[in-house]
Order: C-alpha cells, then structure tokens, then sequence
C-alpha cells in the first residue's frame, strides 16, 4: 500500500504527468467554471471527466450553506439510483472515503489493503451490487468540513487509477475549490429541494440518525418500515438493536466506536456490516458514519451517527404516470412495466392484470421497442437504474 502523504508536486510536473494538450486543459477549466452556472452544478464536467478517466461514475457532493438544508449530490453514470443518492440533511449516506486529506486526490488501494476491501461487507452490500471496483476521490475546502467531495469509480472489468488520472484531477482541484465558493453564494435551496427532497425515501434506502448515546432521533421512511418489520433490526430502549446476539454486539460496537469522542480522524472507509433475517430473507446491509458537527445543533440534539440500511428486496418505486411520460408507454403498458419492476414474470403479470399471455407478450414487444432494449434482463436494467425512480 503506497502512503497518501507523498510529496505535492508542482502545477507543471502535474501537468506533464496528465498528459493532456493546453487546448483539453483549457476546456476542463472552462467547464469548472461554467459549471456555477448550470441549473444542476457541473454536469457536463463530471460527463467530461468520466470519459477522460475511463471511469463509470463521477460525483460531487456539495454541502450549502445552510446547515439545516440537504447536501447535494451531482451525478454523472449508469444511472444507478443507489449511488446517486442524496445526502440527507449534511450527512452523507453512502460514501466510501472519511477524513481525506484535503485538496488532493487519494485511491483506495492507498487506504485500505484490496484483499480486505474485497471481503469487506460494506463493499458487499453497497458497492459490488453497483460494480463499483476501484475508486479515487478527494475532499476540497478548508473548513471543519469539506465544502466538496470528488468522488470517481471503475468498473470491476477495468484497472486501477494511476498518475494520469491523478495529476488530471490533480490539476482541477484549486479552479473547483474556487468554483464551489462561488457557486455556494448562490441561492440554490429551491433546486435542491426539487431535484433531492425525499429521494433516499424513493430509493428505499433506510436513514436513522443516532445521538452520542446512541439514541435514535430520526428515521425516513424507508427505515420505519423495516423497522416496523421487526426482522432482523428493531428499536428496543430507543436505540437500534439486531436479532442475533453477535450480529447486536457488532452493530453496538460499530455505532460506538463511530459515536465515540476519542475516535480516530485518521482516513479510512465507512464501516459496515450485514444484519441476518429471523425470517430467512436476505439480510440487510448496514452501514455506520459519523455525523459531522454543525454549528447550528445543540449538543443534546445533534445527530452522532447515521445507520445506512439496505434492504436487497425493497422496490425502488417508480409511478405509473412517470413511466408513462419518461418512454412514452401506454396505460397497459406501464401497468405491465411496474408488475415486472416488482419481480414478476411475464405469466405472473398477466394473471394479476387479467390479460392473456399473448396479449402480456405484445406489450412486452411495444416496451422493447419503445426503451431501445431487446431483452427482458436489458428492460429491468433500464427501468430499476434509470432515472423513473428520481423523478
């Protein structure tokens, strides 16, 4: 594992090191600052940057200026809505990378050995399923808390992040630090309320938020109803509890040691674990973070710790009129569309529609056609990663 702490180099060693033109230097920068402007920040750089650096996904997540207003998340990918989940409130959700150095790129192999990530439940549970292999981020600003995430993955099919990658980004990092101070005395709250507001809830992702004493103060919706569920997690004295004894002691020791004054600001990744079901479903994926302080929370009240749950059998929900408006499906259609996001086949779908089975598969034809896919594997990509379940 090769040490973060290397040596900064100079904007011209950088520059040799990225291998780019003065004209695509030029065009990036242009892109940094432009991006202040764009209804949704730095579309088109992240779309840029992730074509440049062979990557499947790029992401900004931008804190506001208000500490009782949500982090927004910037998105360039597959369109997997699970990564582009917004950051509720100013605690990120889903995030591999804590206490980073600031204003420089940094891998994961530099963090976290690769045969031990690869084991990991976080990876798991949150990151193979999105075929999110390698990755390499940085955290801007100066402040207590960064004022901006970069955060950019690979596939398992491609390699490692090397030099190039890293001076090319490298290089960015002091015009985004400035872009983003200028971008934050913008008054985007409406845009974030419209685009973010409720999506962890949209994308069945469970949010409990936890005080010092590992208390709950707040859950979403997606968390209330598995915990309501009481299979696998409950709330037993106001605290979250798992029904095995080791899984519990595990799930205590991850919340205190994440809640603990003393803890370590040294980088590293999220922890994370998997909750088994009494019931013999799949089990849950939990992920534990620490909640970055604000000046605006009493002590007493101020969120500790955030629980990330995933539920591997809960829909992301998707309406009949968004599926209608996004491909352009009939009323028939859509209905057919929505049975076979919640796992049913063909047969089963028309059964509970009360349709013959030739007329199910006319309709599945019509979707093919209409969503550019020629399989039904291909059609339930495009439905549960696409953007129906944002909107």
């Amino acid at each position: 594992m090769s040490s973060f702490m290397s040596e900064a180099q100079t904007a011209g060693e950088l520059f040799e090191a990225s291998g780019l033109d003065f004209s695509e230097y030029d065009d990036l920068v242009r892109l940094v600052y432009s991006g202040t402007q764009e209804t949704v920040p730095w579309t088109r750089l992240l779309d840029r940057l992730r074509d440049l650096l062979d990557a499947n996904y790029a992401v900004l997540i931008l804190r506001t200026q208000y500490a009782d207003q949500p982090l927004q998340v910037v998105f360039s990918g597959q369109a997997r809505p699970a990564l582009a989940a917004p950051f509720y409130t100013d605690l990120s959700a889903i995030d591999t990378f804590v206490n980073l150095p600031r204003n420089r790129m940094v891998t994961r192999e530099e963090l976290i050995d690769d045969e031990e990530w690869l084991a990991s439940p976080y990876y798991r549970e949150f990151h193979a399923p999105l075929d999110v292999r390698y990755q390499m981020a940085a955290d801007i600003g100066l402040g207590a808390e960064p004022s901006c995430r970069l955060r950019v993955s690979r596939p398992s099919s491609g390699v490692r992040f090397g030099e190039r990658e890293r001076a090319i980004c490298n290089l960015l990092l002091p015009h985004l630090t400035t872009a983003v101070e200028l971008r934050a005395s913008f008054d985007i709250a409406e845009v974030e309320r419209f685009f973010y507001s409720g999506m962890l809830d949209r994308l069945s992702v469970g949010a409990v938020f936890l005080d010092k004493e590992g208390r709950i103060l707040k859950t979403n919706q997606a968390a209330s109803d598995i915990l309501a569920q009481r299979d696998g997690l409950s709330i037993v004295n106001g605290g979250l509890s798992a029904a095995y004894p080791g899984e519990n002691h595990e799930l205590r020791r991850l919340i205190e040691q994440v809640v603990s004054p003393t803890k370590k600001t040294t980088p590293g990744v999220v922890v994370g674990m998997s909750v088994s079901r009494s019931s013999g479903r799949p089990g849950l994926g939990v992920a534990v973070r620490a909640a970055p302080p604000t000046e605006w929370s009493e002590p007493t009240s101020r969120p500790a710790a955030l629980v990330i749950i995933r539920d591997p059998e809960a829909r992301v929900l998707a309406s009949h009129e968004q599926l209608k408006r996004l491909y352009g499906l009939t009323p028939a259609e859509a209905n057919l569309a929505l049975h076979l996001m919640e796992g049913c086949t063909v047969d089963e779908a028309a059964q509970r529609l009360n349709v013959s089975r030739n007329t199910a598969r006319c309709q599945i034809r019509a979707i093919f056609a209409k969503t550019g896919v020629t399989r039904q594997t291909e059609l339930l990509r495009v439905l549960l990663s696409g953007v129906a379940p944002l909107v």
